[in-house]
């Protein structure tokens, strides 16, 4: 397995891994939205893949701190392929991750997940990580 950034030609393999993650979406629109990813310093998508197959995904955002130095990473979405569960693949990506958000100059590592039915093996996925529940958080749609 080899963890890398992702390119616009995996948006094919990302949309059916977000269709697993419960976030159905049109190919173009996923691929619009990886193109706007590349790139940047302060957002990125790394992948899982073996050989010619993804088998997870992860995307975060970095974001600069007012109230105190450094910098936020926040993990927007993970997820990996039904069939490559339980086998360290969402261990690496998230490894992957921090190890990037630390050379970014982040302080944190922030991971949202709803409390809709089926998300507790997720939530004991990332306690297991060290990640612990601090916050609530508030949300309007724009």
């Amino acid at each position: 397995m080899r963890i890398r950034d992702a390119r616009v030609e995996d948006a094919a393999a990302l949309t059916a891994l977000l269709a697993e993650l419960g976030y159905p979406d049109d190919l173009e629109r996923v691929a619009a939205r990886v193109g706007t990813f590349r790139g940047g310093a302060s957002s990125l998508i790394l992948v899982a893949d073996e050989g010619d197959t993804l088998v997870g995904a992860a995307s975060a955002s970095v974001m600069p701190l007012l109230h105190e130095d450094g910098s936020w990473c926040r993990l927007s979405a993970l997820v990996v392929a039904e069939g490559s569960r339980r086998r360290g693949v969402g261990r690496a990506l998230v490894a992957a991750l921090e190890a990037r958000a630390r050379a970014a100059g982040c302080r944190y590592l922030e991971v949202t997940s709803g409390e809709r039915p089926g998300r507790e093996a997720a939530h004991a996925f990332y306690e297991a990580l060290g990640l612990e529940q601090v916050s609530r958080r508030y949300l309007k749609e724009l």
